[in-house]
């Protein structure tokens, strides 16, 4: 009893150390246009198109990228909030540079769970960074947080054939006063959505997503209600659940409806698929490619990911599209992805997987989009979407995406 209780006391004194009465991240502004900009660069530079298994590449991060993607970080996993710095620090008789990565997220009665990690290079940065972390009051020691990076990394990694370690994936890492710069030796384009999803617990059987793809690409279907009727009609496999039967399916559709982006989505499944080849025809939704693009895309990020993960990442792009060179800010498109998340979020609930199995099975597309939210403004730049909308927190936003759910539950679309 005395050891259960000096343990139970232990415990407790961490607890305690943990919790802090304040924040330390202030709050995050929204994401803005430029912010979209700088953030892009840095994941085109991860998860670019030309970006294969084994290529080389540098990775640059100044104050502003960083700034960029805390906005949308923080935005994506709301109302934690997060914030990353280039500081330096006072090591003995000199400042030592530092890449610092903070974190609040809020407890009940106004206690704060606050984590902070500060990396600094070791000699010329040919090994992994030092990394000292600290939850609330409470340090943890680098050999600490070395081990957690580590396991993080084979757990991203899961069962990949190829799998390199963090070592060998980082073999540089160089943290200096005004950028931190990487080596990254890249583990394939596949990797960002099967490493996502298997932290997330929401992997799919990609013997089920290859044969439900492979059963879709004979068929020439034009019409992106048509492929998911047809994908719902599939047999599927009784030893996997509702929810992991539509989530395949999802990604399935996806992967056909957006061949660009079908070997990303494939995941596991791409040795699978190899010889099967999307029809030439592309796939549009209320007649428009772009709109079942966002559609599927969005449906299987949601079905994968779940969270504000999808939705975050379609007013992520439509800020994008609204600078200069783009095809402006649309909120039809952010229409199609909010049915496709929508039809998603249905799909793998527990209560409705079955129900929405034969909604699906026949679904139609005046009830994948209302006709109504075509009209629905968009071609908007940067400067004339904040003047109208401020940023996507506003009260003004929150009216105009209100609008667009209204249209879709008239249409049937489920209800989040």
């Amino acid at each position: 009893m005395l050891v259960l209780r000096l343990l139970l006391a232990g415990l407790l004194l961490c607890a305690l150390l943990a919790i802090s009465a304040e924040p330390l991240v202030g709050t995050p502004r929204p994401p803005d246009a430029r912010s979209i900009e700088l953030a892009r660069g840095v994941v085109k530079q991860v998860a670019g198109d030309d970006n294969v298994a084994g290529k080389r590449r540098v990775i640059l991060l100044r104050q502003p990228e960083l700034d960029g993607l805390s906005a949308l970080v923080s935005q994506v996993i709301a109302p934690t909030r997060v914030e990353a710095r280039l500081e330096s620090a006072s090591r003995r008789t000199r400042a030592t540079p530092e890449l610092v990565a903070r974190l609040s997220h809020a407890l009940p009665l106004g206690a704060w769970l606050n984590v902070e990690a500060r990396a600094s290079s070791i000699g010329d940065g040919r090994a992994l960074p030092l990394v000292h972390a600290r939850i609330g009051s409470l340090p943890v020691p680098a050999w600490l947080t070395r081990i957690a990076m580590t396991h993080g990394w084979s757990l991203v990694q899961g069962d990949s054939p190829q799998a390199r370690s963090l070592e060998e994936t980082l073999p540089l890492v160089h943290i200096g006063r005004r950028e931190a710069r990487a080596l990254l030796i890249h583990p394939g384009r596949s990797a960002a959505l099967a490493g996502l999803s298997r932290l997330g617990g929401t992997s799919t059987d990609p013997r089920w997503v290859a044969r439900a793809y492979c059963a879709l690409t004979p068929h020439a279907d034009a019409d992106l209600a048509a492929i998911i009727r047809r994908a719902w009609r599939v047999p599927r496999p009784r030893a996997l659940s509702a929810i992991d039967q539509n989530r395949g399916l999802m990604l399935a559709v996806a992967m056909r409806a957006v061949p660009e982006y079908r070997d990303r989505l494939a995941g596991g499944a791409l040795p699978l698929v190899t010889a099967c080849a999307n029809p030439d025809q592309p796939v549009a939704l209320a007649g428009r490619n772009d709109l079942a693009k966002h559609w599927a895309m969005s449906a299987a990020l949601e079905a994968s990911l779940g969270g504000s993960f999808a939705q975050s990442l379609g007013a992520f792009k439509e800020l994008s599209d609204s600078l200069e060179g783009g095809s402006g800010f649309s909120f039809v498109d952010l229409a199609a992805d909010r049915s496709g998340e929508r039809f998603a979020r249905a799909a793998t609930d527990p209560q409705l997987a079955r129900f929405i199995q034969t909604r699906l099975a026949a679904v139609t597309q005046d009830q994948l989009l209302a006709r109504e939210a075509l009209a629905r403004p968009e071609g908007l730049d940067a400067v004339l979407f904040e003047q109208t909308y401020s940023n996507i927190d506003s009260p003004e936003y929150a009216r105009a995406l209100a609008a667009i759910d209204r249209l879709l539950d008239n249409v049937g679309v489920p209800k989040p």
